[in-house]
């Protein structure tokens, strides 16, 4: 009975319990609408459009770095941290600090970005119009910072219902008047670019429209909270006079514990997420004048990234209940446990991440045209075939990432991903300013700064840890199953092409292409059942695969 109770504390303790599948499906889906609305928004504002949306969401993101990145984990972590040992005051005093910082932080972002704007659009980017959207998206910094500080102190306090259901709240609104604003934007914009004989300003407004529809879905979600907020507050001051105030910690200690926890977390996301916009300004600086830039980097910001970016998310969901499993067994000192969940993060890696690359790479000019109705598709289905690969290095490198950061070894992870970004900020200035490639440069940089990113990280764990890898088992059999999946789709597409519409097709391969690969890697021992049990959803896959006798 004991360890019974033992092993269901640990499961707990490591995400893995039954609602661990539940939330990791909410943030799932949650992630894919959050890409997914970036389709029928490229439907109506165009591949310019798109990019003068990646210039102020891009910039945004930078300045949101400094100041709501990070707010969430590390204020989840110090209010857990707390309350668990009854420290209510202290809890109240890590809340106070954390308000602070954050909306002041957020304030200062919001002017900043607000009155460099269009300095930031004219001369760096070279598209005065762009300024638009960045305007509007500024005040996004503020509602964005303090909206994920709520959430944060909710998953401190244990409960992720306010977190789950204002997260529905901010996609569902976001989606909708994003696509509505930018279509009203996008028709005012039109007349003014009669006018003053300019057909950009068309784009330029429903970009703002877009963008307008994320600062909509930041600020409802973030009333929501403020009210739950109000009504947790009675109960919340019982809990702190309860609280002898044994051990009360200074305002100058919870700065410190902030900004020393806060600083790894922004730096490597500087590294990491900050390749975006560099990669944006030296594309557009270095150039031909002559060619479609602004159009090139729509097509890649608005239909490759979304579709590139959509495996990660999935596998991020997915994996995310192995990283505290890697961070417990590391505390415990628990080797072989901590060997096992890191070889199993890196197989799910692969496992997911190789079909997504072989669907993409096979099925690119089928899908372009099924999912966008305007703008150019043959480059985004050029661009898709050729940067599928960077998909499995991107899930690769965020596997051993997370693996290291469960081995508190952010150190590493902030120099090798400052390597690869120094490396691949090279090869784009070569591929770009030196031999003129177009986009597709940018494509073979990134995979460039993942491929780099997965070495550097696997001779990290492996100096920590020295696993001894099935390569058959956790490579060979993942690209034998995802080359037949391929195969097999490749075959039907090319077979059925002129007889089904694309989006039909597109469907039909990808459940095909799926049901085969999930066969062939169960019929091949590609992941035990053991394995299975310990990532959201597989006790289905489980039931029928043996159902099916492939197990």
């Amino acid at each position: 009975m004991d360890n019974h109770k033992k092993k269901r504390k640990r499961r707990k303790q490591e995400g893995i319990g039954g609602n661990g599948a539940f939330f990791a499906c909410c943030g799932a889906l949650a992630g894919l609408l959050s890409m997914i609305k970036r389709i029928p928004l490229t439907n109506i504002i165009g591949d310019n459009g798109n990019a003068y949306f990646s210039m102020a969401f891009d910039t945004y993101t930078f300045f949101f770095l400094f100041c709501g990145y990070a707010a969430p984990a590390v204020v989840a972590k110090m209010t857990s941290a707390r309350c668990s040992k009854g420290q209510f005051r202290n809890t109240r005093r890590v809340w106070n600090v954390s308000m602070a910082l954050t909306l002041g932080g957020g304030l200062l972002c919001t002017l900043l970005m607000l009155f460099l704007s269009d300095f930031l659009a004219g001369s760096i980017y070279g598209e005065p119009l762009s300024a638009v959207a960045m305007k509007i998206l500024s005040i996004n910094i503020v509602l964005a910072s303090v909206l994920g500080l709520y959430r944060g102190f909710f998953q401190g306090m244990g409960t992720m219902v306010p977190t789950s259901v204002s997260r529905f709240l901010e996609e569902v609104l976001c989606l909708a008047v994003m696509l509505i604003a930018a279509g009203n934007m996008g028709e005012y914009g039109a007349k003014v670019g009669a006018l003053l004989q300019n057909r950009n300003y068309e784009q330029a407004f429903g970009a703002a429209g877009g963008v307008l529809g994320l600062t909509i879905g930041s600020a409802v979600p973030l009333l929501f909270l403020l009210v739950v907020f109000a009504m947790f507050q009675s109960s919340f001051r019982k809990k702190e006079r309860k609280d002898m105030g044994k051990g009360t910690e200074s305002y100058r200690r919870i700065v410190r514990i902030l900004v020393l926890s806060t600083l790894p977390v922004v730096l490597i996301a500087l590294v990491t997420q900050g390749s975006v916009i560099v990669d944006q300004i030296m594309f557009l600086k270095l150039s031909p004048t002559s060619r479609d830039t602004i159009t090139q980097w729509g097509v890649f910001s608005g239909k490759y990234r979304i579709l590139a970016n959509m495996p990660g998310v999935v596998i991020t969901a997915v994996c995310a209940s192995l990283v505290p499993a890697i961070s417990v067994s590391n505390a415990s000192m628990n080797i072989g446990r901590l060997k096992d969940k890191a070889q199993m993060l890196i197989r799910l890696s692969v496992l997911l991440a190789l079909p997504a690359a072989v669907f993409f790479a096979v099925m690119a000019d089928t899908l372009i045209p099924a999912l966008f109705k305007v703008g150019e598709m043959e480059l985004a289905a050029k661009l898709l075939r050729i940067g599928s690969i960077a998909i499995v290095f991107q899930a690769l490198s965020m596997a051993l990432s997370g693996v290291l950061q469960g081995l508190e070894r952010e150190r590493n992870v902030l120099i090798n991903s400052f390597i690869s970004f120094c490396v691949h900020v090279i090869t784009l200035y070569v591929l770009i300013g030196k031999v003129k490639m177009d986009i597709t440069g940018v494509v073979v940089a990134v995979i460039v700064l993942f491929a780099l990113l997965f070495i550097l990280n696997l001779v990290s764990i492996q100096r920590r840890l020295t696993l001894r890898i099935d390569w058959g088992r956790m490579i060979g059999i993942p690209v034998i199953s995802a080359g037949v999946s391929g195969v097999v789709i490749f075959l039907i597409n090319r077979l059925l092409t002129e007889k089904i519409s694309s989006g039909v097709m597109s469907w039909i391969c990808f459940l095909v292409g799926t049901l085969i690969y999930i066969a062939l890697i169960l019929a091949l021992h590609g992941i035990s059942e053991r394995e299975l049990k310990e990532i959201p959803g597989g006790e289905i896959i489980i039931f029928f695969g043996k159902a099916f006798r492939l197990m």
